[in-house]
């Protein structure tokens, strides 16, 4: 079973069926995820852009559908973008806050990919 952080308010997004997509840049250790599989989600809590915390198996999700975009916007422009990031008012306002922890090189040379999932 594969573990991804996910920051403390997305996983209460998560829990409250607000947030049903996360998405990674495309790199193998994400690559191999496939539909059907179960993710352990870690809740990290962030402090001035450093985890302080985490909570291991906060809870788990299912995969029910894997998408592969060039880049984040491509990928806002595709799904439903508060289903991504919950708190987000435009599809500008979230690709904001993909501009703060990924640059636009690793975004380039790795592409994204976008999971749906379930609670399990």
């Amino acid at each position: 079973m594969e573990e991804i952080g996910i920051e403390s308010t997305l996983v209460e997004a998560i829990r409250n069926g607000d947030k049903t997509i996360e998405t990674r840049l495309g790199k193998p250790r994400f690559l191999r995820i496939q539909e059907g599989d179960i993710l352990s989600i870690r809740e990290d809590f962030w402090y001035e852009g450093k985890i302080l915390e985490s909570l291991t198996h906060a809870l788990e999700v299912k995969v029910t559908q894997i998408l592969y975009f060039e880049t984040f916007k491509e990928m806002l422009d595709a799904v439903d973008f508060q289903a991504v990031i919950p708190s987000a008012k435009t599809v500008e306002e979230a690709l904001k806050k993909y501009k703060e922890f990924y640059s636009p090189e690793d975004e380039q040379e790795f592409g994204v990919i976008a999971f749906t999932f379930e609670l399990v």
